[in-house]
């Protein structure tokens, strides 16, 4: 079967703009994270990464470590905390947020979104 040009040329182009929705959907979703968590992680030296790694061998499952992090962030303490109790003479606890419901479900999301450890995961499919 053949194609024309111009069919070509608008396929191509439709992929390039989907491309770029996307790409731009996540540079929203990582500057949020960045602004929102990261920024004072990165003051206080506090490993973001560790703590998701802690979340994840913890719970396992996402709508679990989701929770408990919403939960975290209503009303720290160190018995809500996935981290132990040595962490707390190293970094402070955090405030309670003051971001509303939905507010803080989305940077939740986004949060687990940018640590998840299965984009950073490639298996190459064997064929038999």
């Amino acid at each position: 079967m053949r194609y024309n040009k111009k069919f070509i040329d608008y396929i191509l182009l439709l992929m390039v703009a989907i491309m770029d929705v996307s790409y731009s959907s996540d540079s929203r979703s990582l500057k949020l994270v960045e602004d929102k968590c990261l920024s004072c992680h990165q003051a206080q030296s506090i490993p973001s990464e560790m703590i998701y790694r802690r979340y994840l061998l913890k719970y396992s499952s996402k709508d679990l470590i989701r929770e408990k992090i919403y939960r975290y962030f209503l009303s720290p303490t160190t018995q809500e905390s996935i981290m132990p109790l040595q962490f707390f003479s190293k970094f402070p606890l955090k405030e309670p947020t003051k971001m509303n419901e939905k507010e803080l479900r989305d940077l939740i999301d986004r949060y687990i979104d940018y640590f998840d450890v299965s984009h950073k995961l490639y298996i190459d499919r064997v064929t038999r």
